[in-house]
């Protein structure tokens, strides 16, 4: 194929922050979302192009790359299962497909959960990873699911940590499971969007990766890591029940160090640059 486009199924905080890396990187981009994409304000979009669900099914394309960055099988079921129709038929071709998958398809370990289990959590984000390889297969496509562990950042407001810098900004509740050993593996979104990046450009029969720094860090250790910082949050705190959530989570990146250079950043080295010492000062998290 000679359009090196890459097609982008949904618009959310990663995705956005990972449209941007590509567009600054001189990649073609087509984005499918019915959200507004204000995210890439100050940005030449001579390389951005979004459509609408509706529009793209009047569309054929052959891309490079398609990035499925769904939460669920719904967008494939939505209107008489529309989409994956177009995605079956000859309208629809690629070289590669990727599926932003999640931790949460593994279940509860006290060990690093490695791509060989086959002991798997029955969840939507499983679903998903079933349907999209069922599609795939049947195209002929290069296909991959990144299991991504816990994502946090600045521009990430979602997840616990997204929840404590939304407190330090605004002010907000944080919710905190009464559980306080209960085990993460946090990565910073910058090294999520730096791994994408780089598998989009290798070659691999791999077809499952895991994208993590393989480090876990308990509630309790993250809320030390603030309050080292001089940012408490007892006063803000609603803690909630833990029914149906693992106790730990780590994912063994040990695959991916084989294919990139893979050197994640820890969760204490990245709060240690983001957090300033807090004072009596208005609080604000640095860029």
């Amino acid at each position: 194929m000679n359009n090196l486009k890459i097609l982008i199924f949904g618009a959310g905080e990663i995705t956005n922050l990972l449209i941007k890396e590509l567009i600054f990187k001189g990649k073609k981009v087509l984005c499918v979302t019915d959200n507004s994409f204000n995210q890439i304000d100050n940005l030449s979009q001579a390389n951005l192009e979004i459509l609408s669900y509706k529009e793209i099914l009047d569309k054929k394309l052959e891309v490079d790359k398609v990035i499925f960055s769904w939460k669920d099988i719904n967008k494939l079921n939505n209107n008489n299962q529309s989409i994956r129709k177009w995605l079956e038929s000859h309208m629809f071709q690629a070289n590669k497909s990727f599926h932003l998958s999640s931790a949460s398809v593994y279940k509860d370990s006290i060990y690093p959960q490695d791509e060989s289990c086959t002991v798997l959590e029955n969840n939507k984000k499983l679903e998903l990873e079933y349907i999209l390889k069922e599609i795939t297969l049947k195209k002929g496509l290069i296909h991959k699911d990144l299991r991504i562990s816990n994502v946090y950042g600045i521009d990430i407001s979602y997840g616990f940590i997204g929840s404590l810098f939304n407190s330090i900004k605004y002010g907000n509740e944080v919710s905190i499971l009464q559980d306080l050993n209960i085990t993460r593996d946090y990565i910073h979104v910058n090294d999520v969007i730096y791994a994408i990046q780089m598998l989009l450009e290798i070659d691999t029969n791999v077809d499952c990766l895991n994208i993590s720094t393989g480090i876990g860090t308990s509630i309790s250790q993250v809320l030390e890591i603030f309050a080292s910082k001089g940012y408490n949050f007892q006063n803000r705190v609603k803690f909630s029940d833990n029914l149906k959530v693992n106790t730990t989570s780590i994912l063994d990146c040990k695959n991916l160090v084989e294919l990139i250079n893979w050197q994640p950043s820890s969760l204490t080295q990245v709060l240690n640059k983001l957090l300033p010492i807090n004072s009596t000062k208005p609080i604000k998290v640095c860029d």
